[in-house]
């Protein structure tokens, strides 16, 4: 039990209060719960008097409202928000990775993040190289990895790389794949005894849509892998790139998924790799931009709903903390959007003791790391002493990309209205 232990709230634990109630907010675990201002003020007046949980309880005489604070207070506890808790933190949180084996790829996607097929990224590795970068991605403890590329298959080792895989981890092991080369039954049937999960990509609902981004005759092939995959698993999706010159696709793109029942997923267009190319011949989805929202009719919908009662989604990226991006020459990253060289962690293949550097977190001091941290709400200056930085953004690549084009400020005046909704007092209106 924790009731010997000092009050002291997590450095991860953020309090940000107005009216009546405070919100406190785990970054690392994404966990939060509203508490009134005067639970907090207590726990914070106990912090700064050093005293111990039963110090604390002990200073309450009426029972009830004792009772009550024990009762709040292993809540707390439960969510991870005390400071005895970050080293369970730690060990708890299981790794996500995406593996990219190779940069190679039989299509030449208009939109594609990491220009795959280009040969900008370096060479190829071996499939020995392959397999250490296996064996050591292990020290992260991972329960999800993502077999990436380019395109994965078309490494003339693939299946031989899956067995690897397979034979040091039992895990949720998923498969992103363009699906063109899954053109037999046996093959995608393999596929399905190996892997839990696919995700292939279409962006249209078409040929005509599709081949606007993907190529000629792509879509025909996707299609055909979709049926294959689907005899013997449901754990499909199919995605798209929205923009505002396809948006009026989307609505047939979630009528075809509906049709070969398969999940659909609409991805937002991100200016990176030949993306950037493409970036001033497409106009940009405003669909989801908070300039374009009617705030009356989200307020109507938020009280109707009673969605105040609920605790809002907060920004509690994972990037190097548990989720990692490892690309097809072992150069680790905090996740997929941040692959230029100035957010490289470090080289997997490079490391003389690779057991204690990761286990030990030592990439944390890297200087890819703090590169990556300026994208953090913490550290943008524009946001840094703002009670709102937790709800305007869900992810660092979302708030890179509007530092770049200038419209964090924008985002920011739109999306206060989104946080004060949640300290209204809707109950007496």
């Amino acid at each position: 039990m924790f009731k010997e232990l000092q009050v002291a709230f997590s450095e991860h634990t953020k309090i940000f209060s107005k009216n009546s109630k405070s919100l406190i907010a785990n970054i690392r675990t994404g966990n939060c719960i509203f508490l009134s201002n005067e639970i907090v003020g207590i726990y914070k007046r106990a912090e700064e008097k050093k005293l111990s949980f039963d110090e604390l309880f002990s200073c309450v005489e009426e029972s009830n409202s004792r009772e009550l604070l024990v009762k709040v207070s292993e809540k707390l506890d439960v969510l991870k928000m005390w400071k005895h808790n970050e080293k369970e933190v730690l060990n708890m949180r299981k790794s996500k990775i995406s593996l990219d084996i190779t940069n190679n790829c039989n299509l030449r996607c208009r939109h594609c993040c990491i220009s795959a097929g280009d040969n900008l990224r370096g060479k190829e590795l071996s499939t020995d190289e392959i397999f250490t970068i296996i064996d050591r991605m292990m020290l992260f403890d991972p329960n999800d990895v993502t077999v990436s590329g380019g395109e994965p298959m078309i490494r003339e080792d693939f299946f031989e790389i899956t067995e690897k895989i397979r034979s040091v981890y039992n895990g949720n092991l998923s498969l992103m794949t363009n699906g063109t080369l899954i053109k037999e039954e046996a093959t995608a049937k393999y596929l399905v005894q190996m892997y839990d999960s696919f995700s292939l990509s279409l962006d249209g609902y078409d040929e005509a849509s599709c081949a606007a981004i993907r190529g000629k005759g792509v879509y025909d092939e996707v299609i055909n892998a979709v049926k294959l995959l689907r005899k013997h698993t449901n754990k499909i999706s199919l995605s798209m790139i929205k923009t505002s010159d396809n948006i009026e696709y989307t609505s047939l793109f979630r009528e075809l998924c509906k049709s070969l029942d398969v999940k659909p997923v609409i991805r937002l267009f991100e200016p990176v790799g030949r993306g950037k190319e493409l970036y001033d011949k497409v106009t940009v989805d405003r669909e989801n931009d908070p300039s374009c929202i009617n705030w009356n009719h989200v307020e109507e919908k938020f009280v109707s709903k009673k969605l105040y009662k609920y605790k809002p989604q907060i920004f509690a990226c994972q990037g190097a903390i548990s989720e990692f991006q490892i690309d097809q020459k072992g150069d680790v990253y905090p996740c997929p959007m941040f692959m230029d060289e100035e957010f490289k962690l470090f080289n997997i293949l490079d490391l003389t003791e690779p057991e204690e550097f990761i286990t030990s977190r030592k990439y944390l001091s890297s200087n890819g790391f703090f590169n990556f941290s300026k994208y953090l709400p913490e550290n943008v200056p524009h946001c840094s002493g703002c009670t709102k930085q937790l709800l305007c953004f869900s992810c660092a690549a979302e708030i890179q990309r509007m530092m770049l084009t200038g419209d964090i400020e924008k985002r920011c005046a739109e999306y206060s209205n989104y946080f004060d909704m949640y300290w209204r007092d809707y109950e007496r209106i």
